[in-house]
């Protein structure tokens, strides 16, 4: 997302500068009213062609945020139903969220497991955040 706002504050400060310096070539003019008035339009339809940009830009990014928001949402839904599935598959489709939980926490009282489970939340900690390293200097 942020190169996107990179080049929208680019495009306005660039907007910006050539507005600048038209303002001081018009000041400098001897003051022709028609040359001021072309001028003028010309700042205009920039002025207009910067807001369609900027606009386009913005629907680009905005669509860019919910697309990747749709994946997440799948991605999440994907892994609640491999979830449930395997709960189906070892407590049978019929249990229900209460038997679940207690079957859960009878099965967690027991150290065996609960080292088992931590042991695997540590490994996959480490499987997503590799170690850091630091080098001695001598």
């Amino acid at each position: 997302m942020q190169p996107e706002y990179s080049v929208i504050r680019k495009a306005a400060c660039s907007c910006e500068l050539e507005i600048e310096k038209e303002r001081i070539d018009i000041m400098s003019t001897n003051n022709d009213v028609g040359k001021m008035k072309e001028k003028l339009a010309r700042l205009n339809e920039r002025a207009k062609s910067a807001e369609d940009e900027l606009k386009r830009l913005e629907e680009k990014r905005k669509k860019i945020q919910n697309s990747i928001a749709e994946e997440e949402r799948k991605k999440r839904t994907h892994n609640l139903c491999s979830i449930g599935g395997l709960v189906y598959k070892y407590f049978g489709d019929d249990i229900s969220q209460e038997e679940f939980k207690e079957m859960l926490d009878f099965l967690f009282a027991i150290d065996e497991v609960q080292e088992f489970v931590t042991a695997k939340k540590e490994k996959r900690f480490l499987r997503g955040n590799p170690p850091v390293v630091i080098s001695e200097n001598k």
